[in-house]
């Protein structure tokens, strides 16, 4: 049951499903695994991602139940697109449903309709026209999240697109003219471009 406290909040029951009851900012970005057939790839999006730390680890969270954790998995391997705000739809795309036979091999027919170009490090593809790509090998796996597992990978090749790259003296402007893409958790997107220089007090160090 909710209950309102004095300060105009509401406590949520933690023992009922919650994530859904406000919105959040997360990235959303495309992974990118090789199908078991050996042929073929897929791509889903996801938004509970983040890189795990400031070396050069890179995680996710996923289902058990879905290809991307089987695939990732079964290759050691992933790839991750940061798609534009431009396409939205793709990544809409990819987050179609498989159909397929019950007791056969299911399929996702949207994926044949998304621009790709092959990853240079690992067997994988990007999706196109996104502004950063990584290449990863899965360098370990936490199971058992409930029903989900963190998937963990080590970046062996980042691909930034020239617009997208930081310039010190135009930082606001690189942003400005290149809006990135938030997913608000759980059925919203935006386009971030104005943005402003965090007051990050003297003496602060990561």
């Amino acid at each position: 049951m909710d209950s309102s406290t004095e300060t105009d909040t509401v406590q949520l029951d933690p023992e009922q499903p919650f994530w859904e009851r406000f919105y959040m900012v997360a990235p959303l970005v495309i992974i990118g695994t090789r199908n078991d057939d050996q042929e073929t790839y897929n791509l889903a999006p996801k938004h509970m991602v983040a890189p795990m730390g400031w070396d050069n680890y890179f995680g996710f969270v996923c289902t058990p139940k879905h290809k991307t954790y089987r695939n990732a998995v079964r290759h050691g391997v992933y790839t991750v697109s940061y798609p534009k705000p431009s396409q939205v739809v793709l990544a809409s795309l990819a987050a179609a449903p498989r159909v397929g036979p019950p007791d056969g091999p299911r399929r996702k027919p949207s994926l044949d309709q998304l621009p790709t170009f092959p990853a240079t490090e690992v067997d994988g593809i990007f999706l196109e026209d996104g502004y950063l790509f990584l290449e990863c090998e899965l360098d370990r796996r936490v199971d058992d999240l409930g029903e989900n597992s963190l998937l963990i990978g080590t970046v062996q090749a980042v691909h930034v697109e020239k617009k997208a790259l930081r310039v010190s003296e135009q930082e606001g402007d690189v942003i400005r003219d290149n809006p990135l893409l938030a997913y608000l958790s759980p059925d919203r997107y935006a386009a971030i471009k104005d943005t402003n220089a965090f007051p990050f007090p003297a003496g602060f160090e990561k």
